[in-house]
């Protein structure tokens, strides 16, 4: 199994990081693969309400040719998609809302949403107590549903781990779930 991920955080070895880098281990064992990516890195514009992914007549995938097509045509492909943001004053970040945007091309009401029902992990990090943020988690989380996309596994993880105290628990939880994939 071979795998996508992309990090919105900015922070190069911070709890997103180390998150995928555990499941990447999975994974590997498994005889996948994950390449990662920084959002930050990439060159992806947000939706320009152009609505041209809505016209029916005349079906087009999002006419913005950036990074975020490259990343969903592998992802069609059958790559798994494993998408990491921090939470930042109670809502994920500008980086994951960028990419998240782009969903809007690919909802049911355009003819791209996702048919070979890849599979994807939905990760988000933040200082709070553990699980303060679920619900909001767990809606963000529906949104990759809504293209297309088979949520297997949405990881919430507080109290700022594992930067912390590298809880063993979590980083055991997320290699656990590359293995899975």
């Amino acid at each position: 199994m071979d795998a996508i991920s992309v990090i919105a955080s900015p922070r190069r070895m911070g709890n997103c990081r180390q998150i995928v880098d555990k499941i990447t281990e999975g994974i590997v064992e498994n005889g996948g693969s994950n390449t990662i990516y920084f959002i930050d890195d990439m060159n992806i514009k947000g939706c320009q309400g152009c609505k041209r992914c809505k016209d029916l007549n005349n079906p087009t995938k999002c006419i913005i040719k950036d990074d975020f097509l490259k990343i969903m045509d592998k992802i069609e492909e059958g790559y798994t998609l494993i998408f990491a943001a921090p939470n930042y004053f109670g809502e994920i970040n500008a980086q994951g809302h960028l990419f998240m945007d782009r969903f809007y091309s690919m909802t049911k009401t355009t003819p791209n949403k996702l048919e070979n029902n890849a599979k994807a992990v939905v990760i988000h990090t933040y200082g709070a107590k553990q699980g303060h943020y679920d619900e909001y988690i767990k809606s963000r989380a529906r949104l990759f549903a809504s293209i297309g996309l088979d949520v297997v596994e949405i990881l919430s993880v507080g109290n700022n781990e594992p930067s912390k105290s590298s809880d063993e628990n979590i980083l055991n939880k997320a290699k656990e779930i590359g293995l899975n994939l």
